[in-house]
């Protein structure tokens, strides 16, 4: 029965979400020891104060160390991707981004029937019982 639910839930998530979450290229091109060891690097580098451009320049000194050239450069266009999708609607131009409606755009568009109805005169309103 729990499985029938879960398996509701992940139709409901990929229904909703337009598919599952993409994961990170970290995940998939490294180990889990190689993953535990490049999040010690961050945590112990961001604990000791150092700006995020200083870890990010030693989380790319240890991918260099452990990854072949290729894979590396597998790794950067997998993680550019990754990024652009993720963060894609931020980076929208102006043009592409459709003006929010006002309050009172969207107030006019579902009451402008009943704001009619009230300004004809009396006359064309009576109604036949």
């Amino acid at each position: 029965m729990s499985r029938f639910f879960v398996f509701a839930f992940l139709c409901l998530l990929w229904n909703v979400s337009g598919g599952p979450c993409r994961m990170s290229p970290l995940a998939t091109f490294l180990t889990d020891d190689q993953q535990k060891t490049l999040h010690n690097i961050i945590v112990l580098a961001r604990n000791a104060g150092v700006s995020e451009d200083m870890v990010k320049e030693s989380m790319d000194e240890y991918l260099a160390e452990i990854l072949s050239p290729e894979k590396l450069v597998e790794l950067k266009a997998a993680h550019d991707e990754f990024e652009r999708q993720r963060r894609g609607k931020r980076e929208a131009s102006e043009f592409e981004k459709p003006e929010p409606k006002k309050v009172f755009d969207i107030i006019d568009q579902f009451t402008s029937d009943y704001q009619k109805f009230y300004e004809e005169p009396i006359v064309n309103r009576k109604r036949n019982f």
